[in-house]
């Protein structure tokens, strides 16, 4: 079961390309691809998707205000580039959620 919900406060307010390299497409994979995007509250997430076996897995790494919080992977390999951001994107952002959530009942308990 899928426990992520949706966190429309946390769509990128900043449709910015950080690429460094363009993004592989399936069939023809480049070495690597870099995409970063920018979200409200100094969130930011920065892809890197590598080619495995003609799918991609990659990682994604999320900066709050400049400093790393956390890095996720994609463990199973997706069918394209496009699908592989997806994952981490939904991935990356359900672990920004949890962190607000928890950081609301801290400030709640303490008040």
């Amino acid at each position: 079961m899928n426990s992520f919900r949706s966190a429309s406060l946390l769509r990128p307010f900043v449709a910015r390309s950080h690429r460094s390299h363009p993004m592989p497409r399936a069939g023809n994979p480049a070495d690597a691809a870099a995409h970063s995007e920018r979200h409200q509250g100094g969130w930011e997430i920065h892809y890197r998707l590598e080619p495995a076996l003609e799918k991609f897995a990659g990682s994604a790494r999320i900066h709050c205000d400049g400093e790393p919080h956390c890095e996720l992977s994609i463990f199973e390999p997706q069918a394209n580039a496009l699908a592989s951001i997806d994952l981490l994107r939904e991935q990356c952002l359900a672990w920004i959620e949890g962190r607000a959530e928890g950081a609301a009942q801290r400030s709640l308990s303490a008040g």
